[in-house]
């Protein structure tokens, strides 16, 4: 499958894809949403997981929103998510990202 996204948003989709492999598990997405959150704008956030999810970008948006505010992921949650992260090198994307 090709994929047409922006090349600043590679690096990101390809660290999500080392980690959900498979796709991402309803448990994990909104916490995978609140952990990117705090590195991406909504907008480039929303972009890089609606390519993945193949979800509408309106929605992933909103659900970025979400977890802000009434969906607020449990911190165990999120740092079950940041494990698989760190293992496809989390660490030198936020590097990348600062």
């Amino acid at each position: 499958m090709q994929i047409t996204i922006a090349p600043y948003l590679l690096s990101t989709y390809k660290l999500i894809q080392c980690a959900f492999p498979n796709g991402i598990e309803t448990q994990d997405y909104l916490p995978l949403l609140a952990l990117l959150d705090d590195e991406m704008s909504d907008r480039n956030l929303a972009e890089v997981m609606a390519h993945y999810t193949t979800k509408h970008y309106g929605v992933v948006l909103n659900d970025v929103y979400r977890v802000r505010t009434t969906d607020v992921p449990k911190a165990e949650a999120i740092d079950k998510v940041k494990q698989h992260l760190l293992v496809c090198g989390y660490e030198e994307w936020l590097k990348e990202a600062e």
